[in-house]
């Protein structure tokens, strides 16, 4: 279980939310405070023996390093497709590595964005867990694109399976990205 309080609060009702959840055992207490406020965060992880986690709005490694080399987390969340990519987030995941933090990509994205952050985090030794959203609406998610082994989705028990089909293993479905099309954005057409 992991409880993501949105970056809301302020140190002391984030210490006492942390404490209180102790009796839980959280994988993680996600963003009680903005990552950008480090000396904050330190101050937050300090007082509680619930895990923090936090990443999810930074940019590039220089806006994990600070927080890794204070101390400031005890898992980081890089959203790939924000945080500058695939080759960006590998770079952050080295530079958590370093730290023996582990990597938890924070994810709301396509099933492209999900399956080439999937095909990343197979490759990154201090990976943890990936978090993924599709968003409301699961069906509509899906029907982005074909799944490789026909299914008709990627995720399937709570996992995804990396295919060893060339790319990133899954095709657009044309006819289901239009159907759901934002009107008046067209498709890359």
């Amino acid at each position: 279980l992991a409880i993501d309080l949105h970056a809301r609060y302020d140190v002391p009702s984030a210490c006492r939310i942390s404490w209180e959840l102790e009796p839980f055992h959280l994988m993680w207490l996600e963003e009680p405070l903005p990552a950008e406020n480090i000396d904050a965060l330190v101050r937050v992880r300090s007082q509680t023996r619930t895990p923090i986690c936090a990443g999810e709005n930074l940019y590039l490694r220089w806006g994990f390093r600070e927080l890794l080399e204070r101390g400031a987390v005890d898992v980081i969340e890089p959203d790939v497709p924000k945080c500058g990519g695939l080759a960006e987030a590998k770079k952050i995941a080295n530079l958590a590595e370093l730290h023996y933090i582990p990597f938890a990509p924070h994810l709301v994205s396509t099933p492209l964005g999900t399956m080439a952050t999937s095909h990343q985090c197979g490759a990154i030794p201090n990976f943890f867990v990936q978090e993924w959203h599709a968003l409301e609406e699961r069906a509509v998610w899906d029907s982005y694109v074909h799944a490789p082994d026909g299914s008709g989705s990627i995720v399937k028990d709570g996992y995804i399976t990396l295919p060893d089909t060339p790319g990133i293993g899954v095709e657009l479905d044309m006819d289901g990205v239009r159907a759901h099309a934002v009107a008046g954005y067209g498709v890359f057409e």
